[in-house]
């Protein structure tokens, strides 16, 4: 692994740093792994099993860091991975372009508006996912945002959003600084996991006046069929808040393309819940809010919800 060459993308974010606070704010180490990984998807040569053997070597034992100690990578994956890669380097080097372009204004225009983020306490993984996600931070890492270039161009094509995407995942890296996660992260109840995924929804709509719901949620099924299924999953929702099953969370956190109700539609019950409160609270003072005080809290505006 290895901290990308910091060049005249380095100099243009702490440009905007230096101009925006007034003074030099460290920014967040970028360690981007695409023009390197990039390289070897257009060198890769002979059958499916040669070319998934060289790119678990030279990409996913190359990076340990990233593809063992932040995320456990599937190398079952590899095979079909390379088969459809070739198709997706095109977009990722736009997407690349795309990011190096914006994220500087992005990551200005956050800390402007939470101006306690210490962003030179994050990192953020420049990657490979293979296609399995867009954007990321692992539970047990909460300083480390994982972006999976293809998995951008797979989920989102070459206009992605990135200044939603981005202010979703920076308001995560910033509401676990100032509300840390428990020792075991992964034993989180729902209602925690709703309430985070809210916060970051709401809080990339507030930064990115011009997103639609549709736009904050990446969903416009989601956006346009899930509240009126909001009573009833509200409902659902009240008997299962301190659940700690997969089962259930991905009931209401996962993609889900054929069911009767919209996947994801925990994103939209957080986010409703936190458009309530943000009517007379700061996102700064909710992003800080604790047990009991934040079940309660929750609790009391998903009944409102479920029985409007």
């Amino acid at each position: 692994m290895y901290d990308r060459d910091l060049g005249s993308f380095a100099v243009i974010v702490q440009l905007f740093f230096g101009l925006s606070a007034g003074q030099a704010i460290e920014p967040p180490a970028i360690i981007d792994l695409i023009p390197q990984d990039v390289r070897v998807l257009e060198s890769l040569a002979g059958d499916t099993a040669a070319r998934a053997e060289r790119f678990s070597r030279e990409v996913l034992d190359a990076h340990p860091e990233v593809y063992q100690r932040l995320w456990h990578v599937d190398r079952a994956n590899a095979k079909a991975y390379v088969e459809k890669a070739p198709e997706y380097v095109a977009r990722i080097r736009k997407l690349h372009a795309l990011f190096e372009n914006q994220e500087p204004l992005i990551l200005d225009r956050f800390c402007r508006a939470y101006p306690e983020f210490v962003p030179s306490k994050a990192k953020i993984y420049l990657m490979l996912s293979l296609c399995r996600f867009d954007a990321k931070i692992p539970s047990q890492h909460p300083d480390s945002l994982l972006i999976g270039m293809d998995g951008l161009a797979r989920f989102h094509g070459t206009d992605a959003p990135l200044g939603v995407i981005l202010s979703h995942e920076l308001f995560h890296l910033y509401h676990f600084q100032v509300s840390p996660l428990p020792k075991n992260p992964d034993d989180l109840p729902l209602y925690r996991l709703l309430w985070q995924e809210g916060l970051a929804v709401y809080a990339s709509q507030q930064l990115n006046p011009g997103a639609s719901l549709s736009d904050v949620l990446l969903d416009p099924r989601l956006a346009t069929e899930g509240p009126a299924s909001i009573p009833s999953e509200a409902k659902r929702l009240l008997i299962c808040l301190d659940s700690r099953e997969d089962v259930i969370a991905a009931h209401f956190l996962a993609k889900s393309e054929n069911g009767e109700v919209p996947g994801r539609i925990g994103y939209l019950i957080g986010y409703d819940v936190v458009a309530r409160l943000a009517k007379n609270r700061s996102i700064s003072s909710l992003a800080r809010l604790h047990d009991p005080g934040l079940r309660f809290t929750f609790r009391r505006e998903v009944y409102r919800l479920a029985y409007p």
